[in-house]
């Protein structure tokens, strides 16, 4: 790889600006905060979810805090130069370019590291052997599993999701005040169609979301596991994002695409390694329920919903929003099920459970047949203090037996739990 593209990959090395977008204020304050720490930071997530910027955007506020401009190394690894060479090779000729020793702490960034051979081998060289700090991106959660555990122990790991409810309105710019309800529930409403992929945010777009799709399945996941039909792996995932909110059985997914059971499970894997979907267990005291009790599955950005299922469903998407803001904020759910009633997700210890349902309507009573899931949940769980019921405009809160009800609109919670 000649000069001219390192220095051109990394323009603070000749004091030029660079582009950093709008700042992930969450994952940057919590990476920031460790980064003294020798550990690997592995920044995963779905392509074009904002990796690249993210990694971008540390490297500028290394930069204001006063680190050298030339102990800092970017590197694209899926550059057409950089393919096929690997790390060890890149960090010797940016040593060289500085005059740089061995025993000088350095930064470097790697994104899209699977994209070099022996990357696993050569970071945990590295980390074992030198002084430096490396952060490193990825497209897939193949990184977090470290390919038999060469980096156990020697890496931290973050996931980028598409922007969260609040994080779209500031990339819209826009500010509306909490008395102006009415606007956030409009924008509530485009959140859930458009959904989070920065650059769909900010020029929504079928052709564009059709291309992100391509770039998953071509390049993330037939490269990396052995998928005999691209196209069975495709219909699945449609047929996944028509079942949102609603059990999964394998057995009939199997059925309806020819294939095995050990097949749809796989590649339902497959799709998660992506980050295109998740499952959610339920929730239950019985760990054998957990463990093979129906699974659901939800995608990941529900722009993705829109695409290939239209702009109906919005009730579906409400759901999808509220799992997937479950997901960033690291809390552990399920869902509630027992004769043939369901509530959409608990949170919580056992001992302390919050029951919630997601009804994205503008008007609901409690005597509505569709609140008989989480009626049942508290005739189970007579202790609970309180529930919420996440609706599309009612707010409110009433009593139900001894618990607090609290309704109130989609906007609303996400913004108060973000």
């Amino acid at each position: 790889m000649d000069r001219q593209a390192y220095f051109s990959l990394n323009p603070w090395w000749e004091g030029r600006d660079f582009k950093t977008g709008f700042p992930r204020e969450d994952y940057l304050e919590k990476i920031l905060a460790r980064f003294d720490r020798p550990q690997i930071e592995i920044v995963v997530g779905s392509r074009r979810v904002g990796k690249t910027t993210f990694l971008k955007q540390i490297i500028k506020r290394q930069l204001e805090i006063g680190v050298g401009k030339e102990k800092i190394f970017y590197l694209s690894c899926d550059h057409p130069q950089a393919v096929g060479l690997p790390i060890s090779k890149h960090l010797e000729e940016f040593r060289q370019i500085f005059s740089l020793p061995r025993d000088e702490r350095v930064l470097l960034f790697f994104d899209e590291v699977q994209e070099t051979p022996n990357w696993e081998i050569e970071l945990k060289s590295l980390y074992d052997t030198e002084n430096l700090k490396i952060v490193c991106s990825g497209s897939t959660s193949a990184l977090i599993k470290s390919h038999g555990g060469k980096l156990t122990g020697r890496q931290i790991n973050t996931i980028i999701y598409p922007l969260s409810f609040s994080e779209f309105l500031n990339f819209r710019k826009i500010a509306p005040k909490v008395s102006e309800g009415y606007l956030l529930e409009n924008y509530a409403e485009e959140y859930l169609q458009v959904g989070g992929y920065p650059e769909n945010v900010l020029n929504p777009s079928t052709d564009y979301l059709n291309a992100l799709l391509d770039d998953i399945f071509l390049r993330d996941l037939v490269r990396l596991y052995p998928i005999k039909n691209l196209t069975v792996a495709r219909d699945l995932f449609l047929l996944l994002t028509s079942s949102v909110g609603t059990r999964v059985s394998f057995n009939k997914l199997a059925n309806t695409l020819e294939v095995s059971v050990d097949t749809v499970k796989k590649y339902i894997e497959y799709l998660e390694s992506a980050f295109l979907v998740k499952k959610m267990t339920k929730w239950s005291t019985s760990h054998r329920q957990r463990v093979y009790a129906q699974k659901k599955i939800y995608l990941l950005d529900t722009g993705l919903k829109t695409l290939l299922t239209g702009e109906q469903d919005l009730g579906f998407k409400a759901e999808n929003a509220i799992f997937a803001h479950f997901l960033r904020t690291g809390q552990e759910v399920g869902y509630f099920a027992e004769s043939q009633r369901e509530l959409d997700f608990v949170v919580g210890a056992y001992q302390e459970p919050l029951p919630i349902e997601a009804k994205y309507v503008e008007d609901l009573r409690m005597d509505d047949h569709r609140l008989l899931g989480l009626k049942l949940f508290l005739k189970r769980f007579p202790d609970v203090q309180r529930a919420q019921i996440v609706t599309k405009s009612v707010a409110r809160k009433e009593r139900f037996r001894d618990t607090e009800i609290e309704l109130l609109p989609l906007w609303q919670f996400l913004l108060r739990s973000e």
